[in-house]
């Protein structure tokens, strides 16, 4: 078995069939099992640990969803560059972090 290399955990609200549809759309092209993004109400749930997670995809996949009532974020977890890489939606808005592991645990590392 091949060691896990980088963990990708998401939330994101609110989402509908059509978001889930979009973000496994991505998986589907990255040959991903779709089943990692799933919807329970309205929100949308992502579970991903193994070699390479499409971050920016996912991310431009979520987009046109956002809107003002819009909250989630999306963590990459790469442990072989020892990183963390948060993507945080609010309202209509999107940022994005990084910081090391080290660091990611500090209060405020990642705002």
């Amino acid at each position: 078995m091949r060691p896990v290399i980088v963990k990708a955990y998401a939330g994101f609200s609110p989402a509908t069939e059509e978001t889930l549809e979009a973000v496994r759309s991505v998986l589907r092209s990255w040959f991903m099992d779709e089943d990692i993004a799933e919807l329970s109400g309205d929100l949308l749930s992502i579970g991903y640990e193994g070699d390479a997670f499409p971050d920016d995809e996912i991310v431009d996949a979520l987009k046109p969803f956002l809107c003002e009532k819009s909250w989630g974020k999306l963590d990459l977890i790469d442990l072989e560059a020892w990183t963390l890489r948060r993507y945080t939606f609010t309202g209509g808005s999107l940022t994005e972090h990084s910081a090391t592991l080290d660091k990611a645990l500090a209060p405020c590392a990642l705002h």
